[in-house]
């Protein structure tokens, strides 16, 4: 996407494989109301930090970096919620940026971290920056290799759509997982809301193999690295045990 592009909304998907993408293409063609055009493709990494106990993200706060070819940018903020599948923030939303180099180890940047903790944490008692500071680690890497394609309308309506093939690593368990995703971008204004919704409505109707996500990017990561627990022998006799008992009542 381009750097000076305004994201008035966007929506997000799960897509079945990344062979979707070529019939979201053709079900775009098909209306023939949009003008697609091929924008580029991107590599770009997203790096979040926590705690081994996972103090930001309790806290709702991420901490991350983002390197998009030499690009790279440090950001602290409140984690966005999303409310019928429209991002919003909270009441209390705050969002830190700095511009770094590549290869810079975040504790470099101990004024950024130090003076934006003590934001985040303003209303906490006897709180110490530097000590969540130096318990800070590695938590999620995020790759992601994106396919950016730019749509428009005679109504005026820009979108931009971004197939993101991701690679997600969970350091805290080593545990590793693949998607497919696909974000839609309403770049436009407030008169051309009812074409972006009439596209989004038609893309979920037409394609069974789109699931809208509610979640953003580090969310699904978490949820598709999760440990899961193996059942042990004495579950496995108490599910038997629930089962039978069921079928007596009955």
């Amino acid at each position: 996407m381009r750097a000076l592009d305004i994201i008035r909304q966007k929506r997000r998907f799960e897509m079945f494989s990344e062979k979707t993408k070529e019939k979201v293409l053709e079900l775009n063609t098909f209306f023939s109301k949009y003008n697609m055009n091929f924008e580029e493709k991107i590599k770009k990494t997203f790096t979040y930090y926590d705690t081994p106990d996972h103090d930001l993200e309790k806290s709702n706060i991420v901490l991350y970096k983002t390197q998009i070819g030499k690009f790279t940018e440090l950001n602290m903020a409140t984690e966005k919620i999303n409310t019928n599948y429209k991002y919003t923030l909270r009441t209390n939303y705050k969002h830190f940026t700095k511009i770094i180099k590549p290869y810079d180890r975040i504790l470099k940047h101990k004024d950024f971290l130090i003076n934006n903790f003590k934001a985040m944490f303003m209303s906490s008692i006897n709180f110490d920056p530097e000590f969540l500071m130096q318990k800070l680690q590695v938590a999620y890497v995020i790759q992601t290799t994106s396919t950016e394609y730019r749509s428009a309308n005679v109504t005026g309506l820009k979108i931009t759509y971004s197939f993101d093939k991701d690679k997600y690593t969970n350091f805290f368990n080593n545990q590793k997982a693949n998607a497919n995703i696909l974000t839609i971008y309403q770049h436009s204004a407030l008169n051309t809301d009812e074409d972006f919704e009439d596209l989004i409505s038609k893309l979920t109707r037409y394609l069974k193999e789109l699931t809208p996500t509610k979640e953003t990017k580090i969310m699904i990561a978490r949820r598709m690295t999760a440990t899961r627990a193996i059942p042990t022998s004495k579950d496995a006799k108490t599910n038997k045990k629930n089962s039978k008992d069921k079928k007596k009542k009955k």
